[in-house]
């Protein structure tokens, strides 16, 4: 299948994947599916991970279960908050909804510099080659870029996206532009997927 545009595959995503969401409607949104638990706990299978000090999450509802799972796991977190308005840290086993990632310390960038190992997001749309389509606002594509332009990601950090299957396409390259931010693996709830 080929889109025209990234709003058509957003709404083609919303269309498909709303009979499997939880609350929130998926529609404007990255979709909280039911499934993302099953997918975020894939994220203890990655090497990567177990070596990482540090885990970025956004606050999409459907990174929560990897938020905790890094909480469990005795690594720092570093969040955003909603639209950009400040980063966090928590290091204490709670459950880090959007509402208590606002009680988080506010984000020291020399005390983490080079020490985040994974970044992670969820999306509306990823292909295979790490190409991934965000809800339009472009937030993710900043967050990465300030992380990245503060020297917060380690040298050899990875880009981590969580997907319901249905959000995996074969090559949505076409409409990438050049500021998108690339994924390094995409976690579903049947695999990970590796990217070139």
């Amino acid at each position: 299948m080929r889109f025209r545009t990234k709003e058509e595959v957003r709404q083609y995503v919303w269309r498909k994947i709303a009979p499997l969401c939880d609350f929130p409607s998926p529609y404007g949104r990255i979709p909280n599916f039911r499934e993302a638990k099953k997918a975020c706990e894939r994220i203890r299978e990655l090497e990567e991970y177990k070596k990482a000090e540090c885990v970025f999450s956004a606050p999409d509802s459907v990174l929560l279960r990897l938020r905790e799972i890094a909480l469990e796991d005795g690594k720092t977190l570093l969040a955003v908050l909603p639209r950009i308005k400040g980063f966090v840290v928590l290091r204490e086993k709670v459950k880090p909804t959007i509402e208590r990632l606002k009680l988080g310390k506010p984000a020291d960038f020399s005390e983490i510099r080079g020490k985040v190992g994974i970044f992670a997001q969820g999306c509306v749309a990823v292909d295979i080659h790490g190409n991934r389509i965000g809800k339009g606002s472009g937030f993710g594509d900043r967050e990465f870029q300030i992380l990245k332009n503060e020297g917060v990601l380690a040298e050899n950090a990875i880009f981590v996206v969580i997907a319901h299957d249905l959000q995996v396409f074969n090559d949505l390259s076409y409409l990438a532009e050049e500021h998108d931010a690339k994924a390094d693996v995409i976690l579903t709830p049947t695999r990970i997927i590796r990217v070139n």
